[in-house]
C-alpha cells in the first residue's frame, strides 16, 4: 500500500470520526436547544393567548364556558405548534375546566368541573416520553387584588420540533458527507502535488542511481524549504560524496592499471632480454664448439688441401694438358678453393675478434665490398644502386671487420634475388653512428624466421647453399665494434640489413 493511500485513508478516518463526533454532540445540543426553544415559544404563546382572552375581565363579569371555548379555539388556530390548551376558572367547590385539543379530525372541546391545582407563578415542565413528550406551561390569571382567579395551561408537543430538527440533521449529514468527500478529493490532489509527486520524483532519481546513471541524475526538490527539500538536499549531498568516492576509486584503479601495464611491459622486456640472453648463450656455446671444431678441421685438413691446391695449380699450368682435362682440373681447383673458404669461415667465427680501428674512406670501403662480392653474372641480372654522400668523408673503424659484414649482407641480398631485382647500398650518419645499409627486393623473411637468423648453423637458404654462420659471425663483429644490426623485412617486398657502429670522423689526408 502506497504512502499516499495510507495518508488519505488516515485523513478520511480522522475526518469521519471528527464529523461523527461533531454530529453526535451537535445533535444533543440541537435537541436541548429545540426543547428550550419549544418551552420558550410555549410560554410566549401562553402569554399571548392569556392577553387575547382577557380572562380577568371575563371572570369579574361572569364566566361563560362555551364562549371561552370559542375564543380559546380561535386563539389556538393562530399558533399551529400548540396541540392542546386548558382553561380553569376558580369557583367555590368544583372548578370549571375547558380543554381544547387538536386531533386529526379537528379541534375537540371538553368541559369538566373538578378540583384544579392553580399555580401561583408561571411554570413549564416536560412531561411524557418518546413522541408524546410535551411542554406543559401553566400561567396564573390574577385579579386586581393579586389573587389567582384562573389558570391557562398550554401543551406544545416537542416531537414536531424534533421532526424539524431531524430533517435539519439529515440535511446536515448530507452536506457533511458531500463536504467530506470534496475534502478527501481535494486533500488527495493537494497531497499528490505537495507530497506524492515529489516523492515519486525522488524515487525515480534513486531508481536511476541504482541502474548506474550516477553522474546523470539530478535530484529534484533541492530548492524546497520543507522536509522534502531537506531529504532532497541530503540525497544530493550523499550522491556528491558517492561521486567523489567513485572518482577517487576510478583514479586509483586507473593508476593501478597503468602501474600493472607498466610492470607487464617491464616483465615482457625482461622476458625478451632473458630469451635473447639465452639465445646469445646458446650462440656462444655453439661458437665455442665451432672454435674447437674449426681448430681440429684446420689442423687436419689445412695441410692436405694446401698440397692438393699446389699440385692442381701446377697441373693447370702444364701446356701439354688437353683442353678437356684442363676443364676438369679447373673444377677441382674451384672446389678446393671453396673448401678452403669454408675452413677460413670456421676459423673466423672461432677466433677472438679484436677490432683494429684506423682512418678509412667510407666510399672506398663500400666500393671494395661491392667489387669483392658482385660477380659479372650478378651485375648482369641486378640493378645496383650506391648511395654514399660525398661529405661523409673519413671515419675511424676496423675496415676488415666492417668489410666482412658488408660483403655478407651483399652476398645474402644477391642470393635472395636469383631472378633479378634491385640492390641498394647506403651509407649515412644516424644519431651519432655510422649506418651501412644493404637493401634488396627479394622475397623477404617471415617474422618467425627473423627471430632465428642470427643463430649459428641456422639458414634460410637451400641445402648446400649456406652454412648458417654468416649472420652469426656478423653479429659477433657488430658486438665487438660496440654496434648493432637492425633488420627490416616484409614478405614479398624485400629486406633491409643495417650495421650501426660508432665511427668518429677522421681528419682528411694532408
Amino acid at each position: 500500500m502506497s504512502l499516499r493511500l495510507q495518508i488519505t485513508l488516515l485523513f478520511g478516518a480522522i475526518l469521519v470520526l471528527t464529523m461523527s463526533t461533531a454530529a453526535g454532540v451537535g445533535e444533543r445540543i440541537a435537541a436541548r436547544a429545540v426543547e428550550q426553544a419549544v418551552r420558550d415559544r410555549s410560554l410566549e404563546v401562553a402569554r399571548s393567548i392569556r392577553g387575547d382572552l382577557d380572562l380577568s375581565h371575563d371572570v369579574s363579569r361572569g364566566f361563560d364556558p362555551a364562549r371561552a371555548a370559542d375564543r380559546l379555539t380561535t386563539a389556538l388556530r393562530r399558533h399551529r405548534n400548540i396541540r392542546a390548551a386548558e382553561l380553569a376558572i376558580r369557583h367555590p367547590g368544583l372548578d370549571d375546566v375547558v380543554r381544547i385539543q387538536f386531533t386529526t379530525a379537528g379541534p375537540e372541546t371538553l368541559f369538566a368541573q373538578r378540583e384544579y391545582d392553580f399555580p401561583d407563578q408561571p411554570s413549564a415542565i416536560l412531561v411524557g416520553s418518546g413522541d408524546a413528550r410535551v411542554w406543559q406551561v401553566d400561567l396564573p390569571v390574577k385579579d386586581s387584588y393579586g389573587r389567582t382567579v384562573a389558570s391557562l395551561r398550554v401543551e406544545a408537543f416537542v416531537s414536531d420540533a424534533e421532526t424539524l430538527a431531524e430533517k435539519e440533521r439529515r440535511a446536515f449529514l448530507a452536506v457533511t458527507g458531500i463536504s467530506g468527500l470534496v475534502l478527501v478529493v481535494a486533500f488527495t490532489l493537494i497531497l499528490r502535488r505537495m507530497l506524492a509527486r515529489p516523492l515519486e520524483e525522488l524515487s525515480s532519481a534513486m531508481a536511476r542511481v541504482e541502474e548506474g546513471a550516477l553522474d546523470e541524475v539530478q535530484v529534484p526538490g533541492t530548492a524546497r524549504h520543507d522536509e522534502i527539500g531537506v531529504v532532497a538536499r541530503g540525497l544530493e549531498a550523499m550522491l556528491q560524496r558517492v561521486r567523489g568516492f567513485n572518482q577517487q576509486l576510478q583514479e586509483r584503479v586507473d593508476a593501478a592499471t597503468a602501474d600493472l601495464a607498466f610492470k607487464n611491459r617491464e616483465l615482457g622486456e625482461l622476458n625478451d632480454l632473458l630469451v635473447e640472453a639465452r639465445r646469445d648463450l646458446t650462440s656462444k656455446e655453439q661458437l665455442a664448439a665451432l672454435g674447437q671444431l674449426s681448430g681440429t678441421i684446420a689442423h687436419e685438413l689445412g695441410n692436405p688441401l694446401n698440397a692438393i691446391s699446389g699440385h692442381v695449380q701446377l697441373l693447370a699450368r702444364d701446356a701439354t694438358l688437353p683442353p678437356a682435362h684442363r676443364e676438369q682440373v679447373a673444377i677441382v681447383e674451384g672446389e678446393v678453393k671453396r673448401m678452403t673458404s669454408i675452413i677460413r669461415r670456421f676459423l673466423d667465427s672461432a677466433r677472438a675478434l679484436t677490432p683494429a680501428p684506423e682512418p678509412v674512406e667510407v666510399s672506398s670501403l663500400v666500393d671494395e665490398a661491392l667489387s669483392l662480392t658482385l660477380s659479372a653474372e650478378a651485375r648482369g641480372r641486378l640493378t645496383v644502386s650506391r648511395e654514399v654522400p660525398q661529405d661523409l668523408g673519413r671515419v675511424t673503424l676496423d675496415p676488415s671487420l666492417v668489410r666482412h659484414v658488408l660483403t655478407n649482407f651483399i652476398s645474402n641480398a644477391v642470393d635472395a634475388m636469383a631472378r633479378g631485382g634491385k640492390l641498394t647500398v647506403r651509407a649515412r650518419r644516424a644519431d651519432g653512428l655510422l649506418a651501412l645499409q644493404v637493401e634488396d627486393t627479394g622475397p623477404g623473411i617471415p617474422a618467425e624466421e627473423r627471430k632465428r637468423i642470427f643463430e649459428p648453423f641456422y639458414t634460410t637458404k637451400p641445402r648446400g647453399k649456406g652454412t648458417g654462420l654468416g649472420l652469426a659471425i656478423c653479429r659477433e663483429i657488430a658486438s665487438a665494434l660496440k654496434g648493432r644490426i637492425d633488420v627490416e623485412s616484409r614478405p614479398g617486398q624485400g629486406s633491409t640489413f643495417t650495421l650501426l657502429v660508432p665511427a668518429p670522423s677522421s681528419p682528411p689526408r694532408g
